[in-house]
């Protein structure tokens, strides 16, 4: 029992001296939504650039002048913003820590005797206790959150949305007769819904081993008359139609669907290529107006075939793989349309992300590369420092500073130089 006090009393001096250093000096307030508010300016900016170019009011010369004038200003803005201190606050000084050294022992001692268990002090191996409590700082397995919202969607079985979000978890696992069974009940709730149309012939044509049958044909028929211009239905009829050898309707429906991402290059050249592999004649692929590094959309992550390694990229940088998910008890404070960061930042260093990543709710459980290529400046990348945060938010406004009611997940730091080979972020903290 002695040594139980002993570690006691040790820990609550521990944890004045990590008050001390706050409560002794002073602390500055950062302001953390100037340096996105930048980067929005500067798009719009650029954005406008390009139509006055497209409109003959700029030479090729004066837009890429224009260009490279707006990348430095905003280069030298979000520099500005990472070193700009706003107002000092008083911290409380000494006379805190004198009340805290006298009030910690004089209501943690009573609280555990009234809350705790002090007759297990005695007689307790410290083996023993270690099992009892278990390893902590541990988040639950992707399973685990599955079975807790499957329970949860069993007792809220009219609950679309709750039942949606399932269906994509599923999918993520891979586990596809399940995922078929969620996005069944989807469908039974919301027929007229042509997402719920759509992913559960997603489903189903991966259960079938990547065939297109005829449940998924009419699933996905019926959300195109909902709405002609879906994408994904016209791209998945296209290739239903050329598995029954119907080439001359397969190019029909990827022809429909080609001008559709016109801002996607990558998916208008696949849609080139089957449309080639089929006999027909390609439209001219769109390009997309190049943008700045500094400006460029965060990339969307998915799963790559293979890694060449653990932390490297194909370009010798650092990639680090973290994969999100939102804890089943904030189900219902947020819509699919909230926006997901993943971002990372220098522990101890400026607060300026080295690596962002923007999502949305509607596709967690998600996995995420942060890379070098994410970098808003040269010299603000993640293998310019060795140890880095990384966190991952839920943000009601989408705006990438922090506001009360966002969600958050417990930050965690790793080794830039040797990162682990995937990072697990449960959100499932609300900012007050």
């Amino acid at each position: 029992m002695t040594l139980f006090w002993i570690i006691s009393a040790a820990m609550i001096l521990a944890a004045l001296a990590l008050l001390a250093p706050t409560l002794l000096r002073h602390q500055k307030a950062e302001a953390d939504n100037t340096e996105s508010l930048n980067v929005d300016i500067a798009r719009e900016r650029l954005t406008e650039l390009t139509k006055e170019k497209e409109a003959g009011e700029l030479s090729d010369e004066e837009f890429a002048q224009a260009k490279h004038d707006l990348e430095v200003a905003l280069a030298q803005d979000l520099e500005n913003t990472a070193k700009t201190e706003v107002a000092t606050i008083p911290s409380g000084g000494r006379s805190a820590l004198l009340i805290s050294v006298v009030m910690v022992p004089l209501l943690t001692i009573p609280v555990y005797f009234e809350i705790g268990s002090p007759q297990l002090i005695e007689g307790l191996p410290g083996a023993a206790m270690t099992a009892r409590h278990g390893e902590t700082g541990q988040l639950p397995p992707v399973e685990e959150l599955v079975e807790q919202l499957r329970a949860r969607m069993e007792a809220e079985p009219n609950n679309a949305e709750g039942w949606f979000l399932l269906g994509r978890t599923y999918m993520r696992l891979q586990d596809y007769p399940e995922a078929v069974k969620a996005f069944e009940r989807v469908v039974e709730l919301l027929p007229e819904e042509p997402a719920a149309l759509m992913s559960l012939a997603d489903a189903l044509a991966m259960y079938e081993g990547g065939r297109i049958g005829m449940r998924s044909t009419d699933l996905l028929e019926k959300a195109l008359s909902i709405d002609p211009n879906s994408v994904t239905a016209l791209w998945l009829l296209g290739n239903a139609a050329a598995e029954r050898g119907d080439n001359p309707k397969a190019i029909e429906l990827w022809k429909r669907a080609f001008p559709l991402v016109s801002e996607e290059p990558e998916a208008q050249a696949e849609l080139a290529h089957r449309i080639s592999q089929a006999g027909g004649t390609p439209p001219p692929i769109t390009a997309a107006p190049e943008l700045p590094p500094i400006m460029a959309p965060a990339a969307v992550a998915a799963p790559a075939p293979a890694a060449p390694s653990e932390g490297a990229d194909t370009d010798g940088g650092v990639a680090i793989n973290v994969e999100v998910a939102l804890s089943p008890e904030l189900f219902d404070r947020v819509s699919d349309s909230d926006t997901v960061f993943v971002l990372a930042r220098a522990e101890g260093g400026p607060p300026m992300p080295l690596a962002v990543a923007r999502h949305s709710v509607g596709e967690l459980p998600l996995a995420v590369t942060l890379t070098d290529a994410m970098a808003m400046m040269p010299a603000m990348k993640l293998s310019s420092f060795e140890r880095v945060k990384v966190s991952a938010t839920v943000s009601k406004s989408g705006q990438a500073g922090t506001q009360a009611g966002d969600m958050v997940a417990a930050d965690v730091v790793v080794d830039s130089t040797n990162p682990p080979s995937s990072i697990q972020l449960l959100v499932n903290q609300i900012v007050e």
